[in-house]
């Protein structure tokens, strides 16, 4: 057996403390890969969740958005309803007018004409337009400038002369 020298004795025991300090040191570099490899894993764990989060959020966006065309789409037909509402009850008016007793000294069709004319001031085709839209379609325009003079004789209406034309005005009773 040969005997190893002081010098490479020292050498040897230099070459392990370096090699101890190296394995130390890679140690110390596995821990890091180690932490860093479960900061890495969990970044994917945080990044495969705001994927999932994401995909989430543009589901419910989709869903929003639906409801929002079906909010749209019953807003419409809201408005459609409000609007054969308001037709029907014109026309619930309109049945009242004709169906209701007679002024007293008016005729049932006077009572009924009288009753269903609007009170704005117009001329006697608009106001005949308006009758006729009704449903009065024999009634021609002679026959509705008698039945307002008849009106204005009793009280119940007023002309006025505006240039060439003659307004006709009901009057509140």
């Amino acid at each position: 057996m040969r005997f190893i020298r002081d010098s490479e004795k020292e050498q040897l025991k230099l070459l392990v403390k370096a090699c101890m300090l190296e394995i130390s040191k890679l140690k110390m570099d596995l821990r890091k890969c180690r932490e860093e490899s479960d900061d890495c894993s969990r970044v994917r764990e945080l990044e495969e969740t705001l994927k999932i989060r994401e995909r989430r959020i543009t589901e419910l966006e989709g869903i929003l958005d639906e409801k929002d065309r079906i909010i749209k789409d019953l807003n419409t037909i809201i408005a459609e309803r409000e609007s054969l509402i308001a037709d029907l009850k014109k026309y619930r008016d309109y049945f009242h007018a004709l169906t209701e007793k007679p002024e007293r000294d008016l005729t049932s069709f006077q009572s009924q004409i009288y009753r269903l004319l609007p009170d704005e001031k117009s001329t006697a085709e608009e106001l005949l337009s308006f009758i006729n839209g009704i449903g009065f379609k024999d009634l021609k325009l002679e026959n509705m400038v008698q039945i307002l003079r008849n009106l204005e004789r009793k009280g119940y209406f007023k002309s006025y002369r505006k240039g060439d034309e003659t307004l006709w005005e009901k009057v509140k009773r």
